[in-house]
């Protein structure tokens, strides 16, 4: 995308957005409205709103419908507040950690994976592009997952989310059926918790601390460095750290740990081809997923590691430097199994609009 062209997308953004508006309901008056919803969904209409620029929003030229509402000016987490209605919650035993940039907490290990607020280019509003009322638990990201972007949900909660990185303000929200949003700045990022169990909501908050098992900046692309002479035997496990085009470099915005059973099937299984090729092909998405795999050495008892470097829109693979080989399905598979990547990566994703 051109420089010239970006401000033209931008207004055209604005040009839809004011369009929405002109749509939206009003005059309506508060007390019927509150009625007539019986604390659950405002009826909303959508528009197809133009495009945004891809540096600021996942992908290029995605035609994004936004959904309009009656005051565009709140910030997503402040919803109608109705009755608070709680629900009897057991102790949460098992958590997992999550990280975006240089922060990182622990999440229910059973929660889910989804979107978060995001702000679009000269734009004061911020959106959730994706499912703005799951079923499920979840922890979302400022990533689109669909070109479908409301101004917010207001919606009661059905379950309860962690967001790394939203566009929230600081502070203290009831959300209404129980639920109440904390939003504090934490290592770089904003954290926000939303949950009806006070003790679920101070045990992330608690648990906030700076990126360790990943860098949370690179300023290029990960590489191979180097590579064990005679390769590792067995494979105990694999540190995963996802990278997409940031400010100055590439930004973590994913860290996982493969299990033995998977790390072995992606080291030494069916995961890649034999042909080698030359260089990674020119991926539209530039996003990398550093593997660093732990095992023995397989000519003695040391512990060694040993890195690949995963283009999942090539889906090509470094395995040394300058050592390239295709990733096969059953790689892809192994690498995303249990993970967040296919609801963080565009190249699995996929482009919008």
């Amino acid at each position: 995308m051109t420089d010239d062209a970006e401000p033209d997308l931008e207004q055209a953004f604005r040009d839809g957005l004011a369009q929405a508006a002109d749509r939206a309901e009003v005059g309506v008056p508060l007390a019927a409205r509150a009625h007539s919803g019986a604390a659950a969904r405002r009826r909303r209409r959508w528009a197809v709103v133009g495009t945004v620029a891809a540096t600021a929003v996942a992908a290029s030229g995605v035609a994004v419908a936004v959904r309009s509402g009656d005051d565009p000016g709140r910030r997503p987490g402040h919803h109608a507040v109705t009755q608070p209605t709680t629900t009897p919650t057991t102790p949460i035993t098992d958590w997992r950690a999550e990280s975006w940039h240089g922060l990182t907490v622990d999440v229910p290990a059973d929660w889910g994976w989804g979107t978060a607020p995001m702000r679009f280019p000269d734009q004061e509003q911020a959106y959730l592009c994706g499912d703005p009322a799951p079923d499920a638990p979840y922890v979302g990201r400022p990533i689109m997952l669909s070109d479908a972007c409301s101004y917010e949900s207001d919606v009661v909660p059905t379950a309860p989310y962690v967001w790394l990185g939203a566009d929230v303000e600081a502070g203290t929200v009831d959300l209404g059926g129980g639920y109440t949003q904390e939003t504090v700045e934490a290592f770089g990022s904003t954290l926000t918790v939303a949950a009806q169990d006070p003790a679920v909501r101070q045990h992330v908050l608690d648990s906030a601390r700076a990126t360790a098992d990943c860098e949370a900046r690179l300023p290029s692309r990960p590489e191979v460095l180097g590579i064990p002479t005679e390769g590792l035997d067995p494979v105990h496990s694999a540190q995963l750290c996802a990278y997409q085009p940031g400010e100055g470099g590439f930004e973590l915005v994913y860290a996982s740990t493969l299990d033995e059973a998977t790390a072995r099937s992606l080291y030494g299984g069916d995961a890649l081809g034999s042909k080698r090729e030359e260089g990674f092909c020119s991926s539209k998405f530039s996003e990398y997923v550093l593997v660093r795999f732990s095992g023995k050495d397989a000519m003695g008892d040391a512990e060694l590691t040993a890195d690949w470097v995963v283009d999942p829109g090539c889906q090509q693979v470094e395995i040394g430097p300058g050592s390239v080989l295709p990733l096969k399905q059953a790689g892809l598979d192994a690498l995303t199994s249990g993970t967040g990547l296919p609801r963080v990566l565009r190249a699995f994703i996929g482009m919008l609009g």
